[in-house]
């Protein structure tokens, strides 16, 4: 089987504004729902979605279905990497500069970062060290790059960690996301999604109601905003995005709404799409990616939908170059 970047599948045709309220100059469309070539396959779950910064080539985990599926930078299906002995439940996953992929799975028994190359070919499962007990029982549930590929960040939802890990599995340090938290506080901790934009490092917490920017040595920058289920407040904001003007982008699997926010003054700027299963709403939105186009890519949980957007700034790092991935034949 080739992997090649021949554009395959049906693009849908429709554009459509959505609504808005307090817009501030976002001129969000809808664009597609990303689909499969065969009508009778479907996205299963849509875990997570990850937009690669040097080809803007999109990665879905589908841990339902088993499977990560690859569509290009247009939207169209390209390619897919099935579980099996390898590996299984993949979940949430990053590219390196050369293609390679540290995928978030399960393998005996046990979530893991396993390395397979950009057709999907095992390499090698990632093995911590020094090992510890806290890593022993690690949750771990989300993973991030850093944009050089050297580092590896994965978030634990058993801890409340953030492991900063070298590709060799060498344990550089932690961030501890409950250090300044009370026992109750801690005891009812939710964390969610872990994304990367140039040197700055995201963590949503959804049980606090926001969103967390570290640099790249897990040095606390900012934190953004404010608990509640009135208009521009954070119910339970699950994944986030930064622009390149530093304005974040956050999903809300509560309130199903993105919000557009700014760090200046802990500031909402506005809502946009809403609840519906029309095509462009959501319904229990998972994850969000934001391309280096002003693409956004959002993954929910019902229906299996990916549905992408445009009329957005820039991706925070985001590259104007692109990387020409040669095609390869699979063994």
């Amino acid at each position: 089987m080739i992997r090649s970047r021949l554009q395959i599948g049906i693009r849908l045709s429709l554009i459509a504004i959505l609504p808005a309220s307090m817009a501030t100059g976002l001129e969000l469309s809808y664009l597609q729902r990303l689909q499969l070539p065969v009508s009778s396959d479907d996205i299963g779950y849509g875990h997570s979605v990850t937009s690669d910064p040097h080809t803007g080539e999109v990665f879905v985990c589908d841990p339902r279905s088993n499977r990560i599926l690859i569509f290009d930078a247009e939207g169209m299906f390209n390619f897919q990497i099935l579980g099996g002995i390898d590996f299984s439940n993949p979940r949430d996953l990053a590219v390196d500069p050369e293609g390679l992929i540290v995928v978030l799975a399960n393998r005996e028994s046990r979530s893991r970062p396993i390395e397979l190359d950009f057709d999907g070919k095992f390499l090698r499962q990632i093995e911590l060290y020094p090992d510890s007990e806290l890593l022993r029982t690690g949750r771990f549930t989300s993973i991030a790059m850093s944009p050089a590929g050297d580092t590896i960040y994965m978030a634990d939802d058993a801890n409340f960690r953030i492991w900063i890990v070298n590709r060799s599995g060498e344990v550089r340090d932690f961030v501890d996301l409950a250090a300044a938290e009370s026992d109750e506080t801690r005891g009812d901790m939710i964390i969610g999604q872990i994304d990367i934009y140039g040197p700055n490092l995201l963590m949503a917490i959804p049980s606090l109601g926001e969103i967390r920017k570290y640099d790249l040595d897990g040095n606390l920058l900012d934190r953004v905003g404010i608990k509640g289920v009135g208009a521009c407040k954070l119910g339970r904001p699950t994944a986030a995005a930064l622009a390149q003007n530093g304005e974040y982008l956050i999903i809300d699997q509560q309130r199903m709404l993105l919000l557009h926010w700014s760090a200046t003054g802990n500031q909402c700027l506005g809502e946009y799409i809403g609840i519906g299963d029309a095509p462009g709403y959501l319904y229990y939105p998972n994850d969000l990616s934001l391309g280096g186009e002003g693409l956004l890519y959002i993954a929910q949980s019902y229906d299996g939908r990916v549905q992408k957007y445009s009329g957005l700034p820039r991706a925070a790092g985001a590259s104007q170059d692109t990387r020409e991935t040669e095609s390869s034949e699979k063994p």
